[in-house]
């Protein structure tokens, strides 16, 4: 009986395998399934161009290239991916210009408020290095006083700066040849140092990304400041009348 047990099992099996390896392989997809299918993607892919392409009439490349990276992406094979791939990297470049502008404008702080007085307009961007390899940051100041005039000055923490008694500052402007300015220690003991030729300092940011500056921090040896400049914007660094 054990025998005719497994007899009947074995013969079970074997017309279950019979039947799996006989069965029909699925139809291929109808043209009338394929075209449909490729219709609904290129309907999505002109709806993704279509966001894309109002970020490129607002002129606003940081938020049209993610649009255009995803609709190559997502469907490689459409119309719209075939008339943006020719001009994304151009696209690129052009939003990795506009972020960078960006963020430089980011670092920049304007304020106009009471001081000593009368009245002050200023603007503030921070040094960019790292305060564990090069100290503490410092503060590079346009300032504008009703009663002052117009000054620029480098404020750091105590014990501050020194400077001959004829001081010269040197800098550079985007890795340009060195050019010193006329400077000064503030005679009230403040941590700061002033670039006399405001002037001539202001002008040159205005046309500039970057500037490095070298200082000597009371006690210690000299240190090259940066500063991202690039973002500075004159117009909202309000000019004040005299007192």
């Amino acid at each position: 009986m054990r025998v005719l047990h497994n007899l009947s099992a074995s013969l079970l099996i074997l017309v279950c395998l019979s039947a799996c390896t006989t069965q029909e392989p699925p139809a291929a997809p109808s043209a009338d399934a394929i075209a449909a299918a490729k219709a609904q993607m290129e309907a999505k892919a002109e709806q993704h161009y279509a966001m894309y392409e109002q970020m490129i009439q607002a002129d606003n490349a940081e938020l049209a290239l993610p649009l255009g990276d995803e609709l190559i992406r997502m469907y490689p094979d459409s119309a719209a991916a075939a008339r943006v791939r020719p001009e994304i990297e151009k696209l690129r470049e052009k939003a990795n210009t506009e972020g960078e502008a960006r963020r430089m404008a980011r670092l920049w702080t304007y304020q106009t408020s009471p001081m000593a007085g009368g009245t002050q307009s200023t603007a503030t961007v921070y040094s960019n290095d790292d305060p564990s390899v090069a100290g503490d940051k410092v503060r590079l100041v346009f300032r504008r006083h009703t009663e002052w005039g117009q000054s620029v000055f480098l404020y750091g923490s105590e014990p501050g700066f020194t400077c001959a008694k004829n001081c010269r500052i040197t800098m550079s402007f985007d890795g340009g040849k060195p050019m010193t300015m006329e400077g000064s220690i503030p005679p009230t003991g403040e941590p700061a140092i002033f670039i006399e030729e405001d002037k001539k300092f202001i002008a040159q940011v205005e046309k500039s990304k970057k500037v490095d500056i070298e200082v000597h921090d009371k006690g210690k040896s000299t240190r090259t400041l940066h500063f991202d400049v690039g973002g500075f914007d004159a117009k909202k660094f309000l000019p004040l009348p005299k007192k």
